[in-house]
This record gives C-alpha cells, structure tokens and sequence, in this order.
C-alpha cells in the first residue's frame, strides 16, 4: 500500500506494524491543511490465521465503532476519522498519537521506580475508568498500546481486542482469545473477559516494568494460584502496602480481584495521603526522637512519650513504635488468608499430595473428595463405602492414595483417574495406620486387631503378619526399606528388622500418648507426644533432645526438606528448625480452633477446615519458610 491515496485522500507513507488480523500503515490527510499525519489500519488476515473473515471484519468493525464512540471527545484516547470500504478493502483511519510507547522503558538501561509506577497507575486507571463506563473492556493493556505524549499525557490505542458488554447497545460479543500472552487472566482466556480482566493486565504491566522479566516467565503456584513474580524483585524494593496493591490487582481468580477502578484508585491515594502524613509527621517529630529511643533504650520511655505527645500530638506514637521496630524487628506470626471455599457437609481429614496439584479431603458423610489445586475444584467423589475412614496416606509420586476403614479394608485408588485399583482385607478391626515402603513395592498396615500387615502393593497380596499383642500401633514410618520404625500405645518406640520379623531396640521416653512419628535424617527420629516432642539418635540408640513443653498437644505434625511444623490444640502453629545440631521453634501463626489442616510439601501453604463450614487457604510467613 506505500505510496497508495486512499479514497484520493490519504497518502500511505510507510508500514507501522501488523497484528493478528490487520496491518496499520503513518498516512498524511492531503484534504487538510499542512497534511497532518493520520494511521490507517487495514483489514487483512495473514495466510496462516486461525482467525474466521468473519470474525475478523466482526473484530475491525467492534474497534471502529468503540474508537467512534470512546474518543470524539477525549484526549487519551485516538479520535477516529474514517471508517469504511475501497476496492474490497476495509479500513479505519485514527488520530495519530506522536510520542513514545510504554515499551521503551523495558530497556535494561532505563529505570522504573516505584514513584514512576505509581504515578502512572494514577495516570492509567481514570483512562480505563472511561472506557469501563462505556460497558467496555479493552482486552490488551501491554506496554506497546500505551503511548505518552510529546507533551506529556498518556494515551491509550489499539481497541482490536476490545469487548463491547452492553446489554443495551451493539452485542459485539465473540467467544475468541485475544491478547498478549502473560498479561491475560484466567476469564480472559476462558473468552468471558470482565472488567477487573483489564486491571489484571494494567497490574501485570506495572509489573513487567519493575522486574524487566516477560511475565510469561512468571509461574502460577499450585496451592495459592497466584504469580510468583515476587521473586523477580530485589527484597524490600517495594513498600508494602504498594506490594498489596499489586498483588490485589492481578489475582488469579477474578473475585479475588479488585472489582472495579475505583478501588484500585482509593488504595493508591490512601497509600500516597499516608506516605505524606508519615513524611510530614518525620520532619516535625525527628527532633525529638533520638532523645525518645535512647530513654526507650533505657526504660523511662513512657514519661519521655508522653511529653513527645504533648509537644507534637499522639501520632508521634507511631513514628517512635516505628523507629523501634527497625532497631527490634518483632517477629510477624499472621497468616495470610488467601480465600475461603463453602461447604455443605463438614470434614473430618485433609491431605495434600507431595506434587502439590492434588488435595483428598474426607467428609463427614464418608465420602473421599479429590480436589484439583490452586483452584479448589473438586474433581472426583469416590465410591462411597458405609465404614468410616480412619486414616489417609499418599504414595511419594503422588500416583496411590490409599485409605484405611474402620472395617479392617484398605483401599487402594489411582489419584489420576479417581479409579479404585483393589481392595487388601485381612484386618479384624479398625485400621489405624499406614505407610508406603521407599521404592512402593510395599504398603504396611496397622490395626486394632493388634496385627501389623505387609502388602505388595503391585499384586495386592499379603506378604507378611506380624502379631504384636501387647499395645496397638499408633504410628509407622520407614527409615530404610529393610527398617520399620513404630510408636505403640504403650508409648514405646520399636524398629523393626523387616528380614528377621524381630525387633532390633526400644526407645522409651515418652509420659503420655505418641500422636505422630517423623524421620528427620538418616540417624535422626523426632516423635511428638501429648506430652511433648523428642528427638532421637538412632544410630547411637540415645535421646538427643527433650522439645519444650511448647511441642505437647500437637494435633498435627508435618514435615519438609527444612523443618518440621505443628498445630496445636489451642490453634498454634509452630516451627521447629535446625540449627547447631537442636530443633529450635519459631512461631509461625494460629488458627481459630482449627478441626483438620493439612499442609502442602513446602510448608508455604496451609489447608484448614473449622465448624464454620469452610475451607481456608492460607500463606505461611516467609521468615519461616525460608
């Protein structure tokens, strides 16, 4: 088209890009003085395209009627002047915006900071704001569609993906994905774009701009479904509050999100009214707060703040709680509650499989439930069996699951297909424990009936049954596969020789009932207790650490590469880390009389049910997972 006068009006001059259904060409209009330069965007499909003709001209015709509509009078956004058709070709002709695009500040040599992306989230969102009131959604907020002007204002072009959502006006609906790869929620994909769809895309823009990385490189995780773009991020570079702001903006799920611009608008001039009392309240208070924490310091703080309040008004409290908080960090124990699922019947176990993507839950009414992660969809309701479930275990690969009843039965179930692959009878009584051999060759089972059971897990068969009269065993894991480590309730520790069937030693200690059994390392078992948790040497057959009273009452213990956790009666949550050779124990939250946790295989996130009828999903403090 370089040298064509379309209509006998507009000269092409050069070729300024190609999309998914159009090429935009730099025209100058020769009917108006001076010949301003104008862009004409023409329809055409490339020989590849997915895209129908018919969609196409549907699409072209959506962006001229939403360009007619949205910028007649308003400055951010191209005026269009033409819309039609000439030798089989139809085009749109649109303001030409000179300036420089959002783009050019993904240069490595250029810097984006916080000031920066804040200022222009307030430049943005009232443009967005506009278009949302129109019932429009853009579609493609990306650093390319936003140009500033030579003189300064933001414009935003491009409307070739636009959604128009008025039930009143044009049904311009068409169920297609388009848009910018990693700037495109979930809903977007889906085809069912909604409005906060544009403030996913803005925060994901504002994102690409501060950690320079494409955010196709971002990676959704698997409990929480949200982002992991944090980590492209220079600790402490951002402020928190502005983080949450972010973070708000490009959740996941759409209801997550915030709703509309205007919220997005009242946190940031919160965030910015805030910045400025705390700057303000400094420079009068900055004075007095050497004198202030070196009394703190000392003891006598409280006679000094209150003269610090008469003097400059008891907001000045917060500047010195402030002051001291970065001499003594306190440590943070919440919880962050990232969302809540609704549920008619109550639930008695929750585990989550060790490849995080899968969560069994077992309901009141005995029903085991397969859930798909991070987006809490129940996937597949098992066979439904009269006797309850009394315990739980998933294979290290994340394949088996297999559950132990009350009627003696195990059953063994193929994750994947929700399929169940065999049953194992021989049990008299209730099962209580189980645990997968390392290599699953063998599953081992424990019962009421005072029997422990070994299955060979590929056949089925029962391979071995060793008759243990004296105590139930409670608890079971493997150290090796020719080694059986048991707690019973006569509070004895046993380690079993697979080979021989006999027990190589006994380790007592424990006051109170075992509640759970965890191999720490080669030669290292901690068991916790309603009494407390005690770390053994295997390999010298001695007791290496007495936890303090903290670890008793623990009604669920997990563990991962780095440490161990627990949950506690009361709701506490705690950590216990290595280090020179002891368990040491952080805090790490509480719950609100939790009935069932689960925890996933890192131990960043935490599964828990209460009576309020609702799973919750919760982010475990950074300090203690790292």
């Amino acid at each position: 088209m370089i040298g064509q006068l379309l209509t006998g009006r507009y000269l092409i001059l050069e070729k300024l890009g190609a999309g998914g259904f159009s090429e935009t060409y730099l025209a100058r209009d020769k009917y108006l003085p001076q010949h301003p330069l104008c862009v004409v965007k023409q329809l055409k499909l490339p020989l590849d395209s997915k895209i129908s003709l018919e969609t196409a001209r549907h699409l072209f015709e959506n962006e001229a009627y939403l360009l007619g509509q949205l910028g007649q009078n308003y400055s951010q956004i191209p005026t269009l002047f033409a819309y039609g058709q000439e030798q089989d070709s139809t085009y749109l002709v649109q303001e030409y915006i000179e300036g420089e695009s959002l783009s050019a500040w993904l240069n490595p040599q250029k810097r984006f900071t916080v000031k920066a992306a804040i200022a222009l989230l307030l430049e943005l969102l009232p443009v967005l704001d506009y278009v949302h009131s129109h019932q429009a959604i853009h579609c493609d907020i990306t650093s390319s569609n936003i140009i500033r002007r030579c003189t300064g204002e933001i414009v935003l072009i491009d409307f070739g993906a636009a959604h128009y959502c008025s039930e009143t006006g044009r049904n311009l609906d068409v169920p297609l994905l388009i848009g910018t790869p990693g700037y495109i929620p979930d809903e977007q994909c889906l085809g069912m774009p909604q409005m906060n769809s544009d403030i996913y895309a803005l925060g994901i823009l504002v994102i690409h701009l501060l950690t320079r990385t494409d955010p196709q490189q971002f990676k959704q995780d698997l409990i929480s479904g949200e982002l992991d773009w944090q980590r492209y991020l220079k600790a402490g570079s951002l402020p928190s509050n502005f983080l949450a702001i972010l973070n708000r903006m490009v959740r996941s799920r759409s209801s997550d999100r915030y709703q509309q611009v205007s919220e997005v608008l009242s946190d940031l001039q919160q965030l910015q009214q805030d910045s400025k009392a705390s700057t303000s309240l400094w420079s009068r208070a900055q004075p007095a707060i050497f004198t202030a924490s070196t009394v703190l310091l000392v003891g006598t703080g409280f006679l000094q703040l209150q003269d610090l309040e008469r003097r400059y008004g008891r907001s000045v409290k917060s500047v010195v709680e402030q002051f001291e908080q970065q001499l003594f960090p306190e440590a943070e124990h919440q919880l962050t509650r990232l969302r809540e699922v609704s549920m008619r019947s109550g639930i008695d176990q929750l585990l989550i499989a060790p490849n995080k993507r899968v969560m069994v839950s077992v309901g009141t009414d005995q029903r085991l439930r397969l859930w798909s992660l991070p987006h809490s969809k129940l996937v597949a309701t098992l066979a439904a069996d009269r006797s309850p479930v009394t315990t739980l275990a998933i294979s290290s690969d994340s394949k088996f699951l297999v559950s132990g009843r009350k009627n003696g039965t195990l059953q063994l179930w193929d994750i994947d297909r929700g399929q169940l692959l065999r049953q194992f009878r021989g049990h008299q009584q209730s099962v209580i424990a189980i645990a997968f051999s390392p290599g699953l060759k063998t599953l081992t089972s424990s019962g009421k009936d005072r029997t422990i059971r070994h299955w060979d897990l590929q056949t089925g068969g029962l391979l071995k049954t060793q008759n243990f009269p004296s105590a139930d065993v409670i608890g079971m894991t493997y150290p090796s596969p020719d080694r059986l480590i048991t707690a019973s309730s006569d509070r004895q520790l046993r380690v079993w020789n697979l080979h021989s069937g006999e027990i190589e030693r006994t380790f007592s200690g424990h006051t109170d009932e075992i509640v759970s059994l965890q191999i720490v390392s080669d030669h290292t078992l901690v068991s916790f207790g309603k009494d407390r948790g005690l770390v053994w040497d295997l390999k010298r057959e001695i007791l290496a650490q007495a936890l303090p009273k903290a670890s008793a009452d623990s009604i669920m213990v997990s563990k991962c590469d780095r440490h161990l956790m627990t949950v506690h009666k009361d709701g506490s949550i705690r950590a216990w880390v290595p280090k020179d050779g002891k368990l040491v124990m952080q805090e790490a939250g509480k719950l609100d009389n939790p009935k069932t946790i689960a925890f996933s295989p890192a131990h960043d996130y935490l599964v828990s049910w209460n009576t309020n009828q609702r799973l919750s999903f919760w982010q475990i403090p950074d300090r203690v997972i790292h």
